[in-house]
């Protein structure tokens, strides 16, 4: 009985619009706040805390994204989404689009752990070669890139090591000619290249092919199938293992003596923490040609 009665209350203060304060309800911001879901992205391809950054400013644009942690360490990124705007295949979409990373939701399998040399820039699968015209590489030899850096010492010098099937080098190459397309016939620019076999899919063939994707006078390309040169730079940078991956800028007057070559006016890379990289210099194409830039303009004005 005291239950039909109860009942009966209940529907009678339902009848009239009064809710009893020990009643509670839902408030109208708690009714319509959208519903939240949360994954984690395995990003391959950040090697410093700009990379990080690029990353959270991507996410910040993504649609869907209500908010965001990124840890290059830990090659990951931790995204709070709306399901109901996005999925989790799209946020990953939006940064390898964006950046041309490598990304996957965690789970996903990551075929090239096996075979990454130690302290490599990459993280990914080695890229396919360019599909341009192969050139001859002359082998490197030190004496000749050294006569050659020393006969430019009135020049802006612009030094790279590479892989050529990096996909990370492919990259930097196109920075290096980024640099020399913004200052076409400018003989005050003098470039010096240096491929390295750092890969199992490199080799003086994938050299060729590469090199040949960027041809400029100025530029001095040169195959060194022992990594001597990436040793040498390694010393001059305090790295750990090879050197490679790595974009080294002279200022006018610098010469080479000894085996060694100088320290660098200025450089970037792409390498990880653990080769002893400040993570602070990650190579920044607008930062690196702005850098060349100031170097063309203090020439100048010395002339």
């Amino acid at each position: 009985m005291k239950r039909l009665t109860l009942a009966l209350v209940l529907s009678l203060i339902a009848a009239v619009g009064i809710v009893p304060c020990c009643i509670t309800q839902p408030s109208a911001a708690a009714a319509t706040a959208p519903k939240t879901a949360t994954t984690n992205l395995h990003i391959e391809g950040m090697t410093c805390g700009s990379c990080a950054t690029a990353v959270k400013l991507v996410l910040q644009k993504t649609a869907g994204v209500v908010s965001s942690t990124v840890s290059y360490e830990e090659k990951r990124a931790t995204v709070t989404y709306d399901p109901a705007k996005t999925t989790p295949a799209t946020v990953a979409e939006a940064i390898a689009t964006a950046l041309t990373y490598k990304v996957s939701v965690e789970g996903a399998q990551h075929a090239d752990a096996a075979t990454k040399p130690a302290s490599a820039s990459c993280d990914m699968p080695p890229s396919p070669v360019a599909t341009s015209k192969p050139i001859a590489l002359p082998s490197y030899r030190l004496d000749a890139l050294r006569t050659a850096f020393n006969n430019a010492s009135d020049q802006v010098r612009v030094v790279a090591l590479l892989s050529p099937t990096c996909g990370f080098c492919q990259k930097g190459q196109r920075v290096v000619e980024s640099v020399f397309t913004k200052y076409p016939n400018d003989t005050r620019l003098r470039g010096f290249v240096v491929w390295l076999p750092m890969l199992p899919s490199d080799n003086a063939n994938a050299a060729g092919a590469q090199a040949g994707s960027f041809v400029d006078a100025r530029v001095l390309q040169q195959w060194d199938g022992n990594r001597e040169s990436g040793k040498l730079v390694a010393r001059t940078l305090n790295l750990k293992g090879n050197a490679w991956d790595v974009y080294l800028l002279y200022a006018p007057g610098v010469k080479w003596t000894g085996d060694e070559p100088p320290a660098p006016t200025f450089w970037m890379h792409q390498l990880r923490a653990e080769t002893g990289a400040d993570q602070r210099a990650c190579l920044n194409p607008s930062v690196f040609t702005g850098k060349v830039a100031g170097l063309l303009a203090a020439q100048k004005g010395r002339a």
